[in-house]
């Protein structure tokens, strides 16, 4: 074969090595370019496309706010229903208006030295643009400083129009989506106003410092003069001010106030808008400008101290209009004040009296504990608010930081029917005797501090009870049972039933596990009002009612703007399971060892339950009559250790208020569902008992299609037909069982570390939170009450 047939097959064979070229070097590499350049330009084209689409979506974005009813000044009235509550003939019950001095100042009134001054040092092309400055927008873009500082620099990237708009809405979050709302939202306003109807409302709703809102205040403030007779260089420093209004306070700080009056100063005359003859007499008259500060009273001294309904139901109204209009809460407030409103109350005037009255009639709340503090909240059984009170003591001022509307404190045990029984009967795996295990759950303290096992949680009588029915563990309070209880339905159906259907709030993620939603060891907490909200189904059928503290409101021209009549409620459990739930909480009334005996009142149904942390401070009753359920939390504003005599006046307060509420009401009684029926159980196994047995047995109330079965076993010479409780018998076998007998066997004893070092305590301990002390110790009796302590 030739030579150059051999160089022909070279590289062909198996050890051959393929020659690279810088030619095809390079083909590789401009082939990866262009593969990463197409990604890019395939992503940039989404994005693009992505923002377009937002924008395009934003286009229709307007502020939902009248700018004329800025000037209106009007007062503002509550209605509430007639005589016996007629809510069909509403009468005027108060005023509510500020005695500040707010006077609008029209456009004609301003000197045209103070609308040269904003314009020059806030917006120079004010009178050019649209509402957006376009070249201030973009040069802003190149400084992400600039973009989100919101007038902080020289001229900043927003104009007057952008300003007025954070102004009334209150939102001044740095994020690009509210800025390209605000974009849009100035240029809808600027085909809606006028530059004049704009610059006005600017000039009368912007802040000048000091509690200043206007510049007909800061004249009066600063200078002690009307804004029409303020001259250049006054006009200049109150322009100064809008920058940093605290920073550029000339009460607070007149030399940086000077030195951004004198800007004020140059820019006016850089801009034409002063000669050179006026700017000089300006200059020199700011080197020793004296301010007077003189401040009329404060408007609150000057208006009537409200009631706590009024200031819950202003704070209510507040948010109503901010929803409504879209504005900050600064004009929400200042809308109530001056606009006119009608405010048709949801407030039963008598209870609300009674209630107050209670609160400072130094009797009630006892004399001796006088830094002992409360929250109450009454409503009925449809979410209107009847009363509240949001401390002891005579109300001082207005729109005070209420106990029972703002605060959160621990539930305690108040939370175990809303977590643990309402939903565990919910599921028809549960019923009013059905047998729970009170023992202590292993693995239950975080810390380990409890032992090798970590038992818990603990029982404040000093042992566990074994198996009881339903209705022995709720009406004793028993902490073991709701934990037992709650594990078995699972934490997670608890925390998705008290935040879907009770609406709580305040619930994080960490409360999702046992002893939060067991025994109430909260992250937060929760408020007086959402405990009473909570517990209206108890009383209704099972509904859950969003709380209002007003029927509607009306605007100055009698058009209703926010209305809570009508409401549909989320059905948080089925009607026959609140039937259920309703009759267990009466025994916690009515039984002699309920915890909630001393809440009794003659001649009422009444169902409640109590909750005490076991650190003891917080305690708290809520519970219901057929005309009201009512919560209360009673301890220290600074939480602090209450004493066992205090402890219990959250009872006799909420009993004191109720009876005196009911007195003159006529007979009513609740409506239970007509499937519900009674039938007498067992009290030691849960199940039914044949007809005519009566020992050892009590009355339940069940689900006509979920009955318990019949104890078709029983001997007639058992200990319970003998007469013996169930009290009794778990008792004995308590001290019985072995020592090494685990809880989760159904024996009714545990581990002695367990059972006996840890019972003896009247604290639990909730996995580094503060759960609920079990109630079955004996009542304390708060001081001067006729009555007689459990057992």
């Amino acid at each position: 074969m030739r030579k150059t047939d051999i160089s022909k097959y070279a590289g062909s064979g198996r050890g051959s090595r393929s020659i690279t070229t810088p030619k095809s070097v390079v083909r590789v590499f401009l082939k990866g370019l262009l593969t990463v350049f197409t990604i890019l330009a395939i992503s940039l084209v989404i994005v693009l496309v992505s923002l377009l689409t937002f924008l395009y979506g934003l286009r229709g974005e307007s502020m939902n706010y009248d700018l004329h009813k800025l000037e209106l000044n009007y007062t503002s009235f509550i209605y509430v229903n007639g005589k016996g509550d007629d809510s069909e003939h509403p009468v005027k019950y108060q005023s509510l208006y500020s005695s500040e001095n707010r006077i609008w100042v029209d456009y004609d009134k301003i000197p045209q030295a103070m609308k040269d001054a904003i314009v020059s040092i806030e917006d120079k092309r004010f009178w050019e643009h649209k509402g957006v400055d376009w070249k201030r927008t973009f040069g802003a873009a190149a400084n992400l400083f600039n973009i989100f500082s919101n007038g902080n620099s020289s001229y900043g990237g927003s104009t007057i129009t952008q300003q007025l708009i954070k102004n009334v809405t209150g939102e001044n979050d740095v994020s690009l989506t509210r800025k390209a709302k605000e974009i849009f939202r100035a240029l809808n306003l600027e085909k809606k106003y006028s530059k004049t109807e704009i610059l006005t409302a600017y000039l009368n709703v912007v802040n000048f410092g000091s509690g200043c809102n206007g510049v007909q205040a800061a004249a009066n403030l600063y200078f002690g003069k009307n804004i029409e007779d303020c001259d250049i260089a006054e006009c200049a420093a109150i322009a100064g001010i809008t920058q940093n209004p605290s920073a550029n306070s000339p009460l607070a700080h007149p030399d940086k106030n000077k030195a951004r009056q004198q800007t004020v100063l140059e820019e006016m005359h850089a801009q034409g808008k002063i000669t050179n003859e006026e700017y000089k007499k300006a200059m020199e008259e700011s080197e020793h400008m004296t301010f007077l500060g003189n401040k009329k009273e404060d408007a609150q001294d000057e208006t009537p101290v409200w009631n706590w309904y009024v200031d819950a139901m202003f704070e209510d109204v507040k948010e109503g209009l901010m929803q409504y209009y879209s504005c900050s809460a600064d004009k929400a407030v200042d809308m109530i004040y001056h606009s006119g409103l009608k405010i048709y109350s949801a407030m039963d005037t008598e209870l609300q009296t009674i209630s107050e009255n209670a609160f400072t009639d130094g009797k009630t709340f006892p004399a001796k504990y006088p830094k002992l503090q409360g929250g109450y909240v009454a409503m009925d059984y449809s979410g209107r608010i009847l009363a509240t009170v949001g401390a002891r003591g005579e109300k001082t001022g207005n729109r005070l930081l209420s106990l029972a509307m703002d605060t959160k404190r621990q539930p305690g045990s108040t939370i175990k029917p809303l977590s643990v029984y309402g939903p565990a009967i919910q599921t028809g795996k549960y019923n009013f005797s059905s047998l729970v295990n009170d023992n202590p759950l292993p693995n239950w303290f975080s810390d380990g501090s409890a032992g090798p096992k970590n038992w818990g949680p603990g029982n404040t009588s000093g042992k566990y009870w074994g198996p009881v029915t339903i209705e022995f563990a709720l009406e004793r309070s028993l902490n073991a049972a709701a934990a037992q209880t709650g594990s078995a339905i699972t934490p997670n159906v608890s925390f998705n039933f008290l935040k879907s259907k009770l609406n709580f709030t305040s619930l994080v993620a960490a409360d999702n596990d046992r002893a939060p939603m067991a025994i109430g060891g909260l992250s937060e907490g929760v408020t007086v009002k959402e405990m009473t909200a909570a517990y209206q189904m108890f009383g209704n059928g099972g509904k859950y009612y969003k709380p209002y503290t007003f029927y509607y409101v009306e605007d100055h021209d009698g058009n209703v703007i926010i209305d809570n009549r009508g409401q549909t409620p989320v059905q948080a459990l089925s009607s026959r399971v609140a039937s259920v739930m309703h009759r267990l909480l009466e025994c916690v009334i009515t039984q002699v060892h309920g915890t909630g005996h001393l809440a009794a009142i003659s001649g009422w149904e009444v169902f409640g339950k109590t909750g005490t942390t076991n650190d003891d401070r917080d305690s708290w009753f809520v519970g219901g009559t057929p005309y009201a359920v009512a919560g209360i939390w009673t301890g220290y504003k600074t939480p602090a250790h209450l004493s066992s005599a205090e402890t219990g006046y959250a009872k006799s307060v909420w009993k004191t208020i109720m009876t005196q509420y009911l007195k003159n009401k006529a007979k009513k009684n609740f409506t239970y569902d007509p499937n519900v029926i009674s039938e007498r159980y067992y009290t030691d196994s849960g199940l039914l008992a044949a007809p005519g047995v009566k020992t050892g047995t009590a009355v339940g109330w069940y689900d006509k299609d979920h009955l318990p079965e019949f104890d078709t076993g029983r001997s007639v010479n058992s200990a319970v037909e003998s007469g013996s409780t169930s009290s009794e018998i778990n008792s004995e076998s308590v001290s019985s069982l072995p020592e090494n007998s685990s809880p989760d066997s159904g024996a009714s004893s545990v581990p002695a570390e367990s059972a006996e070092s840890r019972s003896s305590s009247s604290e639990t301990q909730s996995e580094g939170k503060k759960p609920e002390r079990e109630e079955s110790k004996p009542e304390d009796v708060p001081a001067g009450e006729n009555v007689t302590p459990s057992p």
